[in-house]
């Protein structure tokens, strides 16, 4: 028998008794449901907590020069920043107090701090241009307290002056530098600390290891370093915990649905052992029986995956939860495979059927 009448045989014989179908379609709409509710609230409740503790500070190395020794020199920090698990490195110099070099009181007196390295690293720029060395930009609440109406003039400390050429917004997690002024060293000039932001926080022990290695500094009391390995290793924790809880209440959902899907189909079969019968003694092999069956089970569960995850979608919508698209996809297909496992045992019990003894039944 050719795919395509198989397939429309296979269409056709599943609407004859509708009874079965339906069962076998909402089996399947119930356990794609209950999976997307369940499991897919949980993932994506972890998915909210992960996101929560990458910002609290999981994404950021900081080293410091205990002793002002020159062990952040600019090499280090750029050799820093072209790490693969880096997204940025950066060396800021002490912070130090400048007043506005334009007024004849001074102005108040406002935060400072040089940058070594690329300066976009901590600074997004909202007006004028980026600094070049001895160069500085100055955020809007710096500019109100010192005085500015604009990004002009020049900013002092003792007897060193840094020209404004622009306007900035500090970049996280660097919103200590929105109260002041950011200003590029001199080349040459070492950094006090080095802040490094991964890509994700499990690579927070690697670049640890990475830039210490990088930094060679004679001893480690010479450094202090803020890691968030611990904030890691528990996001690591957490992680696995969500993951084994969802895994044993996807196997829980998909291995009852499919066994109750099972039983209606075996159930189906041993009403259906006259047609299998018939079927069998006018040449169809046990491969076309199996088949047969399978698609049955198969076209039934695609009717009920359908309206399950719909039905389920719109429910988390209303609970304004978002469940990965992947995951929805996944859900489907693990659906429709449990339920053509389920199927296979009562196709192969149809397709080892006698046909004589069972066209003798009455």
């Amino acid at each position: 028998m050719k795919p395509l009448m198989l397939l429309r045989e296979a269409w056709v014989s599943t609407f004859t008794r509708v009874v079965p179908a339906v069962m076998v379609a909402v089996l399947c709409a119930s356990m794609c449901a209950t999976t997307l509710l369940t499991v897919g609230r949980t993932a994506s409740a972890e998915a909210d907590v992960m996101a929560r503790m990458e910002q609290a500070g999981s994404l950021e190395l900081v080293i410091g020069d205990n002793r002002n020794a020159g062990l952040l020199s600019p090499t280090v920090v750029n050799n820093v920043a072209a790490l693969d698990v880096v997204e940025r490195a950066v060396g800021l110099g002490s912070a130090v107090d400048v007043r506005s070099g334009t007024l004849a009181a001074g102005g108040n007196r406002v935060p400072a701090w040089g940058v070594v390295g690329d300066i976009t690293a901590v600074a997004t720029l909202i007006g004028g241009r980026f600094p070049l060395p001895g160069e500085a930009l100055v955020s809007q609440a710096a500019l109100e307290k010192l005085g500015h109406d604009y990004p002009t003039g020049y900013v002092t400390q003792g007897s060193v002056d840094y020209p404004i050429v622009g306007v900035f917004v500090a970049r996280e997690p660097f919103s200590d530098l929105a109260a002041g002024v950011v200003f590029v060293a001199e080349v040459g000039t070492p950094a006090h600390t080095l802040h490094v932001i991964t890509h994700t926080a499990a690579a927070a022990v690697l670049t640890q290891r990475l830039v210490l290695a990088i930094v060679s500094a004679p001893k480690l009391e010479d450094l202090t370093v803020q890691s968030a390995t611990a904030l890691a290793a528990l996001q690591g924790e957490i992680a696995g915990d969500f993951g084994l809880f969802g895994r044993q209440l996807l196997l829980l959902v998909l291995g009852a649905g499919a066994l109750l899907t099972g039983v209606v189909v075996l159930a189906d079969v041993l009403l259906r052992r006259a047609d299998l019968g018939r079927r069998r003694a006018l040449g169809a092999t046990r491969r076309i029986l199996i088949a047969l069956v399978m698609l049955r089970a198969l076209i039934a569960a695609l009717f009920g995956v359908v309206l399950g995850s719909a039905a389920s979608l719109i429910v988390l919508t209303v609970w304004d939860v978002s469940v990965p698209t992947v995951f929805v996809i996944a859900t489907v297909v693990l659906t429709l495979l449990a339920a053509l496992a389920a199927a296979l045992g009562p196709a192969v019990k149809a397709a080892t059927l006698d046909p004589v003894t069972v066209l003798r039944t009455p």
